[in-house]
């Protein structure tokens, strides 16, 4: 019998509830499992034998040109791979476990080659211990022909029915960007962090997502039904049928609350003593452009547009004619109001679409405008699609990772020069968005140079703290109140202001309510954030008193702790509180 209101806790690192069928992914979801309905067998039993075909075409070609160019002895090794491919301990097996089981065939292959492997290691025949390389090689291929061109989770998501509860070990940002996120209804990761950018994305979505659960993989079967609160990090794997109900009355107090926010769509952002705040939407897929609108944005003060990269369809990236109409229907979509474009922020790895074989973390030196500089014809590209669209609204070009006035001249000037070969094109604003220490400690010279600066909070953090954001083991450590990184972000506001520049914040400190009023108390008035926080964060702000903010921002720069900081905050809690119940009320 199965058992049923499994209770699994992580994190909540993107709120709302879901429910739906488990799609169970490992290995940075490379390996997909899912359970197949009964009219989808013979179906599964056909995409192996399709896999079957093209790999034996592949290891026949592949034998013939290297018994031409090498010799034959060389050859018989793929002749022994070709053998393998037709063994039935291979062959039969995986068939046997799609028909008997009714399983995917992706999961039916990884058993039956785990079978396999474990009879080849314990045999004592040093011959067949010598086969597992080749069985390897045989079975990755097969893999791979399973589902040609394409990823496989990606893959299956497109073929199964929704609601679905993606469960993985980790899902990369170019996977995630590439999912069907009208099916997957949730995301739970045995790893992962508030910041990893895939949670950005399934935040900015909607999407509830709960991290860090370890062992969610190995706990959740494929095809199982899987409860997820993105808010207190709660999972159920077959909740039983009351726990059904509360779990969907749960769903429909969120969808009451979330109907009580949207009566504020229609009115700017200010604090409950009158001062003006400018609220946007940060946005990872231009598609999504309509929650933005919903929301009653007022711009889009950070669109990332590495997940172009993410989703290309093949390495190298995109054409300058495919980024221009992407960047023209989302200029189009949102003017007259202002769309903040940031270039490329991306490293080799991502540039090279090489994030499997590399591991999941980029290198953190050459990103940003120095990975732009080095790799010029592309930065050059993207510059002409960015200035072509322009005259489709009100575009900003933002530079990320800026370490340097001297280095953001260079990528400025070589703006200027792309700019003389495209007609037509008027002044765009350039920004620089500012990531690193050293840039925030120059912002004074940075804000001479650009004509806006951006705060992007997620690697300040990071790097002033010297934490890596995506693993999971320093997770307690990444935090925003740490008066370092307090001072810094002044300091960011002091040169705004005095060089007459718009400053904002865009990065996830922007989403947090609290947090907000305590950047407004330093002098901040602009602020881009997932469109989901946005009307949570414009409805606290109109209980926060900006003087009574700017108080408890001269003390937070200088405590001595975080844990300071936090009671310094407690009477901006509790006014955001007791207007949440007045509202609820």
């Amino acid at each position: 019998m199965t058992r049923t209101n499994i209770r699994l806790n992580g994190r909540g690192v993107a709120e709302g509830t879901a429910i739906g069928r488990a799609v169970v992914a490992v290995r940075e979801a490379r390996q997909v499992r899912y359970r197949l309905a009964a009219g989808r067998v013979d179906r599964e039993r056909q995409r192996l034998r399709s896999a079957r075909a093209i790999t034996r075409s592949q290891l026949e070609e592949i034998s013939s040109r290297v018994s031409r160019t090498v010799g034959q002895a060389q050859a018989a090794i793929f002749a022994a791979q070709l053998l393998m491919l037709d063994d039935p301990m291979l062959a039969d097996r995986v068939d046997e476990l799609i028909r008997t089981e009714r399983i995917n065939a992706d999961w039916a292959l990884e058993r039956a080659i785990s079978e396999l492997h474990t009879v080849f290691a314990r045999e004592g025949d040093a011959w067949l211990r010598e086969r597992i390389g080749d069985l390897a090689d045989v079975g990755g291929r097969l893999q791979q022909n399973l589902r040609p061109g394409r990823d496989p989770l990606v893959s299956l998501v497109q073929e199964l029915d929704g609601p679905l509860i993606v469960v993985a070990d980790e899902v990369s940002p170019s996977i995630a960007a590439q999912l069907d996120w009208t099916k997957v209804r949730g995301l739970v990761c045995d790893v992962g962090s508030p910041t990893h950018h895939t949670v950005i994305l399934a935040r900015s979505l909607g999407i509830p997502a709960v991290v860090g659960l370890g062992s969610a993989t190995q706990v959740i079967l494929p095809g199982q039904t899987v409860a997820v609160d993105g808010a207190t990090g709660e999972v159920v794997v077959e909740p039983d049928h009351d726990a059904l109900e509360r779990w969907k009355q749960r769903a429909d107090v969120a969808a009451v609350a979330l109907r009580k926010l949207d009566e504020l769509r229609g009115i700017p952002g200010a604090t409950a003593d009158g001062v003006r705040i400018r609220l946007e939407a940060n946005l990872e897929i231009a598609e999504e452009v309509g929650r933005v609108l919903d929301v009653g944005a007022e711009g889009i003060g950070l669109y990332r547009s590495e997940f172009l990269l993410d989703r290309a369809p093949a390495t190298g990236g995109v054409s300058e004619d495919v980024q221009y109409e992407t960047y023209r229907k989302l200029l189009g979509a949102m003017a007259p109001r202002p769309v903040t474009i940031r270039t490329f922020d991306a490293g080799e790895e991502r540039w090279e679409r090489l994030g499997h074989t590399q591991g999941h973390r980029e290198r953190f030196g050459l990103r940003g405008v120095r990975a732009a500089l080095q790799h010029d014809a592309r930065f050059r590209v993207q510059i002409r699609a960015l200035l072509r669209a322009s005259a489709h609204g009100h575009l900003r070009i933002l530079l990320p990772f800026v370490t340097s006035a001297a280095e953001f001249r260079q990528a400025r000037a070589l703006i200027a020069e792309v700019a003389r070969g495209v007609p037509g094109v008027t002044e765009v604003p350039i920004g620089a968005m500012i990531e690193v220490p050293a840039a925030a400690l120059t912002a004074d010279r940075l804000a001479r140079d650009a004509d806006f600066l951006s705060v992007g909070t997620n690697d300040l953090i990071q790097y002033t703290l010297a934490i890596d954001r995506t693993d999971e083991r320093l997770s307690g450590h990444y935090e925003p109140r740490e008066p370092a990184v307090l001072r810094l972000l002044r300091m960011v506001a002091t040169a705004g202001r005095r060089a007459n520049r718009d400053f904002s914040v865009c990065g996830e400190m922007a989403a947090d309510p609290l947090l907000v009023a305590l950047l407004v108390g330093m002098g901040f008035r602009a602020f881009s954030m997932t469109p989901a926080a946005l009307p949570v964060v414009k409805r606290s702000l109109r209980a926060v008193n900006a003087r009574q903010a700017e108080k408890i921002a001269r003390l937070a720069v200088t405590a001595d702790a975080a844990e300071d900081v936090h009671r310094l905050l407690a009477p901006l809690a509790d006014a955001m509180h007791a207007a949440v119940a007045v509202a609820a009320g």
